[in-house]
This record gives C-alpha cells, structure tokens and sequence, in this order.
C-alpha cells in the first residue's frame, strides 16, 4: 500500500508545473552552514523588521515601511540535511527542502522548494523504482506545485520518506530523504 502511495506523490512530483515567475520581492538569502542535525528546523520569524539605513538626504513626506504579509511563504516544514565534515570540490550539496507542510493531504497540493549548490543541473524526486523531475527556476533553486491524488484510507497516519537527488553536469550526485506524513 505504501508503494501505491509514494508511486502516486512520485507521479504528482513528475507532473508539477513550475511556479508563476518570481515577483520582484527578494527571498532571503539561505547560507551554507548546515544546522547541527538532520531534522525538521522551525521557520524563522517572518516578522522580524528589517534593521533601518541610513539615507543621503531625508525624503519628505510618511515613510512606508515594508509588511511580512506582503509576500506569501507558503512552506510551514523545513528540513535541513546534516552536511559532511568536509566536501570535496565540485560535489552537489542540498541545503535545504522546504515541503508546505508536513503532512501530505491527499487530493491537497503540495508545494516543494529544493535549494541547491549552484553546481546543480538538474533534482529528481524518487520512490519505489519510480522518479520525476524538479524544474530549475534559478540556480541552485528547484520548485514545483502540484496536485496530490487521493490517499487511500489505510495509508492515512503512516510516514513515508520523499527522497530528493541533486546532479552536476559531470555526473556527480548527492540524495536526501525527506520523512513526511500522509493524510
């Protein structure tokens, strides 16, 4: 039954359409330090006000200050590999899958953000022999939104891991799996 499941959020995965183009909103920058531990990390504060600058000269007139709310996060799970003690040259790293929830609603869709060293060329999403590609939006970025199919009523409650694989155009690759929660 779980082979059934992971098959059906494969092929959703595979069917994804890219995301409308990026807004001129700038995302905030991901670094490259890993967090200490291979699990799910909570989001950051999304309200915190950005720290004010200084102007040449003063502007007349209100001054508007830019709202969190203006733009849209819609990844409420984050999950941050652990990052190897050293790294080779060259080698694909995967900083973090962002997933708009833990649990996959069946029938629901699912949002997936995949943020990649630049060297990445092309991230497929696999399970059960089965695999489907992330489309490339930036470097280093992969997003897709589809449509999850209906869950059947056994699986409801189970987890099941969503593995994530990352390729440079020499060949070289690295995976991670994702354990997410079916409804």
């Amino acid at each position: 039954m779980i082979a059934i499941v992971t098959l059906a959020l494969t092929l959703a995965i595979a069917a994804a359409q890219p995301p409308p183009a990026p807004s001129a909103v700038p995302e905030p920058s991901v670094t490259s330090v890993p967090e200490p531990s291979g699990t799910a990390a909570p989001e950051p504060n999304a309200s915190a006000a950005p720290a004010p600058s200084a102007a040449a000269e003063p502007v007349p007139g209100p001054s508007v200050t830019p709202s969190a709310s203006a733009t849209r996060d819609p990844y409420k799970y984050r999950f941050v590999p652990r990052q190897p003690a050293v790294i080779e040259p060259g080698t694909p790293q995967i900083f973090a899958i962002f997933l708009n929830d833990q649990t996959l609603h069946g029938g629901g869709v699912i949002e997936i953000k995949v943020v990649t060293s630049p060297d990445v060329v092309k991230l497929i999403s696999r399970s059960n022999g089965r695999q489907g590609v992330l489309p490339a939006i930036a470097p280093g970025d992969f997003e897709a939104i589809s449509r999850l199919p209906k869950i059947p009523f056994i699986a409801a409650g189970m987890t099941t891991l969503l593995e994530f694989v990352a390729f440079t155009a020499d060949g070289k690759s690295v995976s991670v799996k994702v354990p997410v929660k079916l409804d």
